[in-house]
């Protein structure tokens, strides 16, 4: 039966307890003529260095966090060209071949940034594969099962992730019959390993096995200290998880569950709705009330946002790589009461950017040091608002708005309910990593782009050729 739900509100506020910033950025090795199976890491380690004490899994534990920090995953790159793939972006530099390829969404097996996403992706993979296959040999006092489990639920998750975000740059994941899957990797293979696509409904089955998994293995509290304190939203928690649920079955159209984790999160009460007045403290204070998994910068260790999207006030277009487009503009002018539109700044530029904007979500133009924002807790009420369709998901819907400073929308029928929370969605999460995915999910590539437009991105070139033809490139490329 269905998970029946109503407007939920959070009984107590998440405090701002942090334990502090895991920031390296880690450093890929490129090679014109490998696989990314074989590719190195400034912070792997071999297996008979790494996993003999509780000290060394913990530093394994934080070079999984850093490999998601990596400037061309959840660092920058990968957000970003989510959206510039969209209506919601646009590209600046300099006569740069592959960026110019994904503002005039044209993109090639041969971009250079889509080749470093991949890679970046699977060495995520990696990392988390080395702390799931080595943890249960791990015999140290210090480490309890309690903690071992929580880590090892950590990694689960983090591998989903990773396994998830491929799936939706380079697969049909709104297709669960599709072959067009994207390769699982869930052991540790040699650089000389070839391995294929699996299908789509084995990529979303390997993904919902790892968190089903991690949901009963995951704690809200930090086992590390005694008395355990509850982690803060940089890391990993049983909150987290089952955010991340609800976000795989809502792609996957399994509402029923989406549903349920959704709501599930809601009711936890690890974050909350921030109101219209506080609206952008999401994007200037750490850890703000509606994080529910964020990586934290700091000014040591930089990430890549504000210098490819801000750079300077009063930088040129050739500064500025990742650019507002001006159909932003022009969706947010018929929102004039909506708070979300003073995060796109399209008044404040110089000349050569106009008639483009720039997003103001990382501005950290002192530090560097902006976050990069998972899973919020508004992302819930918007997957609420997709499972109650048009019968229920207004009030969802209606709730979101209100805490963005619009008053409540009365959609006829179900076409202007999908169009409602399809604008929902573009109007939260713009310059987030979610527009060119939301597109593909509701099947408005075409209609929206152009039919030119692909709706998944390619597979790099290298790594077709590099497999021996066993790796296939989506038709269209």
């Amino acid at each position: 039966m269905k998970f029946q739900h109503k407007s939920l509100k959070n009984t107590f506020q998440f405090n701002n307890w942090v334990l502090g910033s895991l920031v390296v950025l880690i450093t890929l090795s490129f090679t014109s003529c490998e696989s990314f199976l074989s590719q190195t890491s400034t912070n792997d380690v071999a297996d008979e260095d790494m996993f003999n004490d509780a000290a060394s899994l913990e530093s394994a534990r934080i070079g999984m966090y850093n490999s998601l920090q990596n400037q061309y995953y959840y660092g920058g790159f990968f957000p970003l060209m989510a959206d510039a793939y969209s209506d919601n972006g646009a590209t600046g530099g300099y006569d740069n071949l592959d960026l110019d390829e994904l503002g005039y969404k044209e993109a090639t097996p041969n971009n250079i940034y889509i080749e470093n996403c991949w890679i970046a992706m699977y060495n995520t993979i990696y990392n988390c594969n080395q702390i799931i296959t080595n943890i249960d040999n791990i015999n140290d006092p210090l480490l309890s099962e309690e903690l071992r489990n929580d880590i090892k639920g950590e990694a689960l998750t983090v591998r989903a992730l990773a396994h998830f975000d491929l799936l939706r740059m380079f697969g049909e994941h709104w297709d669960n019959t599709s072959t067009f899957g994207i390769p699982v990797v869930k052991e540790i293979l040699s650089p000389e390993t070839t391995i294929g696509r699996n299908t789509v409904a084995e990529t979303y089955d390997a993904i919902i096995n790892d968190l089903t998994t991690a949901e009963s293995l995951l704690s809200n509290d930090d086992l590390r200290f005694d008395p355990p304190a509850l982690k803060g939203p940089q890391f990993i928690t049983k909150t987290a998880c089952q955010a991340l649920l609800a976000r795989v079955h809502q792609y996957h159209f399994d509402y029923i569950n989406a549903d349920y984790y959704a709501s599930l999160v809601i009711l936890e009460g690890f974050a909350s709705l921030s109101d219209a007045a506080a609206y952008a403290e999401n994007y200037t204070t750490k850890f703000a009330t509606e994080a529910i998994f964020e990586l934290a910068f700091n000014g040591q260790d930089k990430s890549q946002f504000n210098a490819l999207t801000f750079a300077r006030p009063d930088a040129l277009r050739s500064e500025v790589s990742f650019l507002a487009a001006e159909d932003l503009a022009t969706f947010f002018s018929t929102r004039t009461d909506d708070v979300r539109a003073g995060l796109v700044d399209f008044e404040n530029n110089d000349v050569s950017i106009e008639p483009d904007g720039r997003t103001q979500k990382y501005r950290g133009e002192v530090f560097q040091d902006n976050s990069a924002y998972v899973i919020r807790y508004a992302e819930m009420l918007l997957i609420l608002g997709e499972t109650g369709g048009f019968a229920g998901g207004p009030i969802m819907l209606n709730d979101l708005r209100a805490a963005r400073g619009m008053a409540n929308a009365t959609p006829a029928d179900e076409a202007e309910y999908i169009a409602l929370l399809v604008d929902e969605r573009r109007a939260e999460l713009n310059f987030e990593g979610h527009r060119y995915f939301d597109l593909a999910h509701f099947g408005l590539v075409e209609s929206v782009l152009g039919e030119e437009v692909m709706p998944c991105f390619p597979i790099p070139g290298r790594e077709i050729n590099a497999s021996g033809g066993l790796l296939i490139q989506y038709p269209g490329y």
